[in-house]
């Protein structure tokens, strides 16, 4: 039985661990992977694909110009090893559904998939968050929520323009920012969202301007997962205690001027909404759900607005997702409602025939003796 299993499962097995092993060596020039119905077009830092006829296709000189201009001001300075990112101009929404898992597949090696934008002519579309994110995350996968999150974070509020002490200042007027040493492990950054995301933010924004960015990236890549041992690498890598640069931090939010009013109830949601799709969890698995593509593509164009305390239009992206998902649930209850009525039907259809087989002499014999009676009668 065993040996049978085995030749079911292990060769299967065997040939995919294969085709992994072929995959992991080939040359980095085979990156660049043709898309059947999408055109390629390379820069030194980017893999855009666009469809013939799209604004898309007509705009990527200017598209390619503004990627490689986010890439020079924000990922360049801190010295990683080159990679390649591909980014897709979907121009609909239908498109984006049927075809994110070609580019999605293409993250290996020095090509990093950062999923890129839909696409109808208007650039700003074409944020610096989803190359930041994917970046960071590509170079330092081990990182802590706070490191990670947040260096990918500050950068794209660098290159797009946004204070994120200013953010994280006028969300402390009516929430509370935690402590650092409150939301260092994953769980305890999962536990303290929202607030732990702007903090992250804010935190590592502080060290890029006290510190520089190789020297931010150099304690980010050193902390890793140990987050345990967070003080002491921080003061053996920066020479100054955790508690006086936090101080620090601290009197730099306070004074990025007067806090902005904000409506702390929409604030919330919008920045779980945003972190739980895009950072928190996985928008590749949620792409399989009947609401993934919707709700994906919400959250990531809400990332900016978002950064930028735009929250009106942040509302916008979150009811539109809402309403693909009530969508999504009604047609699942549809559905369920008639596969419960196909297993009735296929349950209850014999049982009804054997009753009615059982029954029938006895039924017949009454029909025959009432009809002899009213003969008679």
């Amino acid at each position: 039985m065993a040996s049978r299993r085995w030749g079911r499962i292990g060769r299967p097995l065997l040939h995919f661990c294969l085709i992994l092993t072929i995959v992991a060596g080939l040359p980095s020039g085979s990156a660049a992977q043709a898309v059947e119905g999408w055109q390629l077009h390379e820069t030194p830092h980017f893999l855009v694909y666009t469809l013939a006829g799209t604004r898309g296709s007509w705009d990527v000189e200017q598209v390619k110009a503004d990627l490689e201009l986010i890439y020079r001001d924000a990922i360049t300075p801190l010295g990683l090893p080159p990679s390649r990112l591909v980014y897709p101009l979907y121009p609909t929404l239908e498109r984006f559904r049927s075809d994110w898992w070609h580019f999605a597949t293409m993250g290996y090696g020095d090509v990093v998939h950062a999923w890129g934008t839909i696409y109808v002519g208007d650039n700003r579309a074409l944020t610096p968050y989803t190359v930041t994110r994917a970046v960071i995350s590509d170079a330092f996968p081990r990182a802590i929520p706070l490191l990670r999150w947040g260096l990918g974070e500050a950068l794209g509020d660098r290159a797009a323009g946004v204070d994120s002490h200013g953010h994280l200042n006028a969300v402390a007027a009516r929430l509370e920012v935690p402590l650092l040493r409150e939301i260092l492990g994953p769980s305890e950054f999962g536990d303290r969202l929202p607030m732990s995301y702007p903090t992250a933010v804010s935190f590592v924004a502080f060290l890029l301007e006290r510190y520089g960015l190789e020297k931010t990236a150099g304690f980010v890549d050193r902390v890793a997962f140990r987050y345990f041992d967070f003080p002491d690498l921080f003061g053996s890598h920066f020479g100054e205690p955790l508690s006086e640069v936090e101080r620090a931090w601290r009197a730099r939010v306070s004074a990025s001027g007067a806090p902005r009013t904000i409506d702390d109830g929409t604030y919330l949601a919008a920045s779980r909404f945003v972190y739980r799709v895009t950072l928190a969890g996985n928008p590749g698995r949620r792409m399989l759900l009947p609401d993934g593509p919707v709700v994906v593509s919400e959250a990531f164009a809400a990332v900016d607005p978002l950064r930028r305390l735009n929250l009106d239009a942040v509302r916008v992206h979150m009811e539109r997702a809402r309403q693909a998902t009530e969508r999504a649930e009604r047609a699942e209850r549809r559905t369920e409602r008639g596969l419960r009525g196909i297993v009735y039907v296929v349950v209850l259809t014999p049982i009804l025939f054997s009753l009615a087989w059982l029954f029938w002499p006895a039924v017949r014999g009454r029909l025959g003796g009432g009809r002899r009676a009213v003969r008679h009668g």
